[in-house]
Protein backbone atom coordinates (compact mmCIF):
# COMPACT_ATOMS: atom_id res chain seq x y z
CA UNK A 1 0.00 0.00 0.00
CA UNK A 2 1.57 3.22 -1.38
CA UNK A 3 1.82 6.20 1.40
CA UNK A 4 -1.24 8.78 1.12
CA UNK A 5 -0.60 12.35 2.48
CA UNK A 6 -3.26 15.22 2.38
CA UNK A 7 -2.56 18.14 0.43
CA UNK A 8 -4.75 21.05 -0.38
CA UNK A 9 -2.87 22.61 -3.47
CA UNK A 10 -3.14 19.26 -5.69
CA UNK A 11 -1.86 19.89 -9.27
CA UNK A 12 0.18 17.88 -12.00
CA UNK A 13 4.12 18.44 -11.76
CA UNK A 14 6.40 18.60 -9.08
CA UNK A 15 4.60 19.41 -5.82
CA UNK A 16 6.80 20.31 -2.52
CA UNK A 17 4.89 19.04 0.64
CA UNK A 18 5.07 21.17 3.80
CA UNK A 19 7.37 20.38 6.79
CA UNK A 20 5.12 18.06 8.81
CA UNK A 21 4.39 15.80 5.35
CA UNK A 22 8.00 15.36 4.50
CA UNK A 23 8.95 14.16 7.59
CA UNK A 24 6.28 12.30 7.80
CA UNK A 25 7.47 10.93 4.76
CA UNK A 26 10.89 10.78 4.45
CA UNK A 27 11.54 9.65 8.25
CA UNK A 28 8.72 8.41 9.97
CA UNK A 29 7.74 6.14 6.72
CA UNK A 30 11.37 5.82 5.58
CA UNK A 31 10.30 6.46 1.99
CA UNK A 32 12.75 6.43 -0.95
CA UNK A 33 13.33 8.22 -4.48
CA UNK A 34 11.63 6.65 -6.48
CA UNK A 35 8.67 5.00 -4.39
CA UNK A 36 5.25 5.66 -5.23
CA UNK A 37 3.17 8.53 -3.44
CA UNK A 38 -0.76 8.94 -3.05
CA UNK A 39 -1.84 12.83 -2.72
CA UNK A 40 -5.10 14.06 -2.03
CA UNK A 41 -6.59 16.89 -1.13
CA UNK A 42 -9.44 16.24 0.81
CA UNK A 43 -12.40 17.29 -1.32
CA UNK A 44 -12.61 14.45 -3.80
CA UNK A 45 -9.61 14.34 -5.65
CA UNK A 46 -6.44 11.82 -5.37
CA UNK A 47 -3.38 12.09 -7.32
CA UNK A 48 -0.74 9.68 -8.03
CA UNK A 49 2.50 10.75 -8.13
CA UNK A 50 6.58 9.16 -8.04
CA UNK A 51 9.14 10.86 -4.86
CA UNK A 52 11.50 13.11 -6.28
CA UNK A 53 13.13 14.57 -3.26
CA UNK A 54 13.14 12.19 0.18
CA UNK A 55 13.76 15.90 2.11
CA UNK A 56 12.97 15.65 5.52
CA UNK A 57 11.69 18.87 5.67
CA UNK A 58 11.24 19.96 1.82
CA UNK A 59 10.46 16.18 0.19
CA UNK A 60 9.14 16.99 -3.45
CA UNK A 61 6.25 14.27 -5.34
CA UNK A 62 5.97 14.19 -9.02
CA UNK A 63 2.27 13.97 -9.37
CA UNK A 64 1.78 12.15 -12.52
CA UNK A 65 -2.16 12.24 -12.72
CA UNK A 66 -5.21 12.98 -11.11
CA UNK A 67 -8.21 11.89 -10.33
CA UNK A 68 -11.66 12.39 -8.81
CA UNK A 69 -12.90 9.61 -6.28
CA UNK A 70 -15.35 8.50 -4.33
CA UNK A 71 -15.38 6.42 -1.28
CA UNK A 72 -17.89 8.20 0.59
CA UNK A 73 -21.03 6.53 1.83
CA UNK A 74 -24.80 6.97 0.28
CA UNK A 75 -25.94 8.52 3.06
CA UNK A 76 -24.84 11.72 4.44
CA UNK A 77 -24.15 11.25 8.30
CA UNK A 78 -23.57 13.59 10.92
CA UNK A 79 -22.66 12.19 14.26
CA UNK A 80 -23.25 15.32 17.23
CA UNK A 81 -21.63 13.10 19.81
CA UNK A 82 -21.77 15.32 23.77
CA UNK A 83 -18.43 15.77 25.35
CA UNK A 84 -16.61 12.89 26.93
CA UNK A 85 -13.30 12.65 28.88
CA UNK A 86 -9.85 11.55 28.15
CA UNK A 87 -9.58 9.97 24.86
CA UNK A 88 -13.03 9.20 24.18
CA UNK A 89 -13.54 11.75 21.63
CA UNK A 90 -10.30 11.19 19.65
CA UNK A 91 -11.70 7.67 19.62
CA UNK A 92 -14.97 8.82 18.16
CA UNK A 93 -13.62 11.50 15.81
CA UNK A 94 -11.01 8.49 14.34
CA UNK A 95 -13.44 5.85 13.99
CA UNK A 96 -16.30 7.89 12.67
CA UNK A 97 -14.24 9.67 10.30
CA UNK A 98 -13.04 6.07 8.82
CA UNK A 99 -16.11 4.52 9.10
CA UNK A 100 -17.36 7.51 6.45
CA UNK A 101 -19.61 9.97 8.82
CA UNK A 102 -19.55 13.51 6.63
CA UNK A 103 -19.72 15.78 9.99
CA UNK A 104 -18.75 15.11 13.19
CA UNK A 105 -19.79 18.14 16.06
CA UNK A 106 -18.56 18.19 19.69
CA UNK A 107 -22.26 18.76 21.61
CA UNK A 108 -21.01 20.66 24.87
CA UNK A 109 -24.35 18.56 26.73
CA UNK A 110 -25.80 19.05 30.50
CA UNK A 111 -24.18 16.37 31.45
CA UNK A 112 -20.82 16.05 29.78
CA UNK A 113 -18.37 16.17 32.23
CA UNK A 114 -15.87 17.30 29.56
CA UNK A 115 -15.81 21.66 30.14
CA UNK A 116 -13.75 23.37 27.66
CA UNK A 117 -12.82 26.94 27.95
CA UNK A 118 -12.96 29.01 24.48
CA UNK A 119 -8.98 28.62 24.38
CA UNK A 120 -8.69 25.03 24.81
CA UNK A 121 -11.86 24.13 22.91
CA UNK A 122 -10.26 25.58 20.17
CA UNK A 123 -6.65 23.83 20.60
CA UNK A 124 -9.25 20.41 20.94
CA UNK A 125 -10.80 21.51 17.56
CA UNK A 126 -7.44 21.85 15.93
CA UNK A 127 -6.72 18.47 17.43
CA UNK A 128 -9.73 16.55 16.24
CA UNK A 129 -9.16 18.00 12.81
CA UNK A 130 -5.58 16.56 12.75
CA UNK A 131 -7.34 13.02 14.21
CA UNK A 132 -10.02 12.92 10.85
CA UNK A 133 -7.70 14.19 8.51
CA UNK A 134 -5.23 11.49 9.27
CA UNK A 135 -8.09 8.74 9.52
CA UNK A 136 -8.90 9.72 6.24
CA UNK A 137 -5.58 9.29 5.05
CA UNK A 138 -5.44 5.99 6.88
CA UNK A 139 -8.79 4.67 5.18
CA UNK A 140 -8.73 5.67 1.69
CA UNK A 141 -11.01 8.17 2.04
CA UNK A 142 -10.55 11.77 -0.41
CA UNK A 143 -13.22 13.46 1.48
CA UNK A 144 -12.03 14.43 4.90
CA UNK A 145 -14.94 15.00 7.40
CA UNK A 146 -16.07 18.28 8.65
CA UNK A 147 -15.78 19.03 12.71
CA UNK A 148 -17.30 21.70 13.66
CA UNK A 149 -16.31 23.81 16.49
CA UNK A 150 -17.78 22.63 19.91
CA UNK A 151 -21.76 23.56 20.21
CA UNK A 152 -24.32 24.08 23.03
CA UNK A 153 -27.34 21.28 22.57
CA UNK A 154 -29.40 24.16 21.82
CA UNK A 155 -26.85 25.64 19.17
CA UNK A 156 -26.84 22.19 17.53
CA UNK A 157 -30.23 21.91 17.90
CA UNK A 158 -30.94 24.95 16.35
CA UNK A 159 -28.64 24.18 13.38
CA UNK A 160 -29.99 20.89 12.48
CA UNK A 161 -33.81 22.29 12.61
CA UNK A 162 -32.64 25.16 10.15
CA UNK A 163 -31.82 22.62 7.64
CA UNK A 164 -34.21 22.80 4.64
CA UNK A 165 -33.79 19.46 2.83
CA UNK A 166 -35.88 16.47 4.69
CA UNK A 167 -33.29 14.86 7.01
CA UNK A 168 -34.17 12.23 9.61
CA UNK A 169 -32.54 12.85 13.47
CA UNK A 170 -31.69 10.20 16.07
CA UNK A 171 -31.02 10.44 19.41
CA UNK A 172 -29.55 7.22 20.42
CA UNK A 173 -31.93 5.96 23.50
CA UNK A 174 -31.04 2.52 25.06
CA UNK A 175 -34.93 2.33 26.17
CA UNK A 176 -36.20 3.30 22.78
CA UNK A 177 -38.65 1.54 21.44
CA UNK A 178 -37.40 2.09 17.51
CA UNK A 179 -34.52 0.09 16.09
CA UNK A 180 -32.53 0.92 13.19
CA UNK A 181 -34.23 -1.93 11.04
CA UNK A 182 -36.24 1.65 9.83
CA UNK A 183 -33.42 3.24 8.28
CA UNK A 184 -34.05 5.30 5.32
CA UNK A 185 -32.20 4.17 2.41
CA UNK A 186 -31.81 7.71 1.32
CA UNK A 187 -31.18 11.35 2.66
CA UNK A 188 -29.11 12.61 5.63
CA UNK A 189 -28.89 11.27 8.81
CA UNK A 190 -28.19 12.76 11.82
CA UNK A 191 -26.91 10.88 15.27
CA UNK A 192 -27.10 12.29 18.71
CA UNK A 193 -24.85 10.45 21.45
CA UNK A 194 -24.98 11.27 24.62
CA UNK A 195 -22.47 12.04 27.82
CA UNK A 196 -21.53 8.80 29.99
CA UNK A 197 -24.25 9.48 32.28
CA UNK A 198 -27.01 10.37 29.07
CA UNK A 199 -29.15 13.04 28.16
CA UNK A 200 -31.29 14.93 30.58
CA UNK A 201 -35.07 14.59 30.33
CA UNK A 202 -35.06 18.05 29.11
CA UNK A 203 -32.65 17.42 26.54
CA UNK A 204 -34.51 14.57 25.38
CA UNK A 205 -37.83 16.04 25.21
CA UNK A 206 -36.49 19.20 23.25
CA UNK A 207 -34.68 17.02 20.58
CA UNK A 208 -38.13 14.82 20.55
CA UNK A 209 -40.33 18.30 20.16
CA UNK A 210 -38.35 19.12 16.96
CA UNK A 211 -38.91 15.85 15.28
CA UNK A 212 -35.91 13.82 16.76
CA UNK A 213 -36.63 10.14 17.27
CA UNK A 214 -35.21 8.14 19.98
CA UNK A 215 -33.63 4.69 18.96
CA UNK A 216 -32.06 1.94 20.69
CA UNK A 217 -28.75 -0.18 19.11
CA UNK A 218 -29.71 -3.62 20.33
CA UNK A 219 -30.32 -5.01 23.80
CA UNK A 220 -27.41 -3.70 25.49
CA UNK A 221 -25.89 -0.79 26.91
CA UNK A 222 -23.01 0.81 24.84
CA UNK A 223 -20.57 3.41 26.18
CA UNK A 224 -20.71 6.91 24.39
CA UNK A 225 -17.32 6.15 22.71
CA UNK A 226 -18.77 3.24 21.21
CA UNK A 227 -22.16 4.07 20.22
CA UNK A 228 -20.96 6.03 16.63
CA UNK A 229 -18.87 3.06 15.68
CA UNK A 230 -21.76 0.35 16.05
CA UNK A 231 -24.51 3.20 14.66
CA UNK A 232 -21.99 4.24 12.00
CA UNK A 233 -21.42 0.47 10.78
CA UNK A 234 -24.98 -0.72 11.33
CA UNK A 235 -26.48 1.76 8.88
CA UNK A 236 -23.76 0.82 6.39
CA UNK A 237 -24.77 -2.48 6.53
CA UNK A 238 -28.17 -1.17 6.13
CA UNK A 239 -27.81 1.55 3.00
CA UNK A 240 -25.46 -1.10 1.17
CA UNK A 241 -21.86 0.47 1.79
CA UNK A 242 -20.49 -3.07 3.08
Amino acid sequence: MHPRLLCADLACGPLTLDEENSHHLAVVLRAQVGDRVVIFDGQGREGQGVLRTADKTKAVVEIESIQTISRESPLHITVLQALCTGDKMDWVVQKSTELGAAQIIPVAAARSVLKLEPGRALKRLEHWRAIAQAAAAQSGRTIVPTISPVMSFREALHGWTQEQSPKTGWLLDPFAEERLSTTPSQGPVAIWIGPEAGWTDEEEQTAKAAGIRGLRLGPRILRTETVAAVALTAIAMKCGDF
